[in-house]
């Protein structure tokens, strides 16, 4: 399973974080882990976790590759739209373009966590 974490904290436990990996690899251990990208505010994550770019993630997960009109004409959206979510997505590391410029998501589980004191 493709899996990649979504999570807001702290810079504080970013760093954390960071020092835990970084001592692993020092230590010899290179285990997996699943991707992660954190946020610094939880209206960051929901700035870019829209509704309907949820939508979007669903319906090209389903889908497999794709051209981004043929997802827009697949989502009953106008192609500007989803072009502007697609680019945001992709930025952010959720969606990938071959090298036939067609897009798909590469994770099968997207789980997005908070801590509600780092949320704060």
């Amino acid at each position: 399973m493709n899996e990649v974490r979504l999570y807001v904290d702290t810079f504080e436990g970013f760093v954390k974080d960071t020092l835990r990996m970084a001592e692993k690899l020092d230590a010899g251990d290179r285990t997996v882990e699943p991707a992660s990208f954190g946020f610094a505010k939880a209206e960051m994550l929901f700035a870019l976790l829209t509704p309907k770019r949820w939508e979007l993630l669903r319906a090209l997960r389903a889908s497999g590759r794709s051209s981004i009109r043929a997802l827009a004409k697949a989502l009953g959206r106008d192609y500007r739209g989803v072009h502007a979510d697609v680019t945001a997505l992709i930025h952010a590391g959720l969606i990938e373009r071959d090298d036939n410029r067609l897009i798909r998501v590469p994770w099968s589980k997207i789980t997005a966590e908070m801590d509600v004191e780092a949320a704060a």
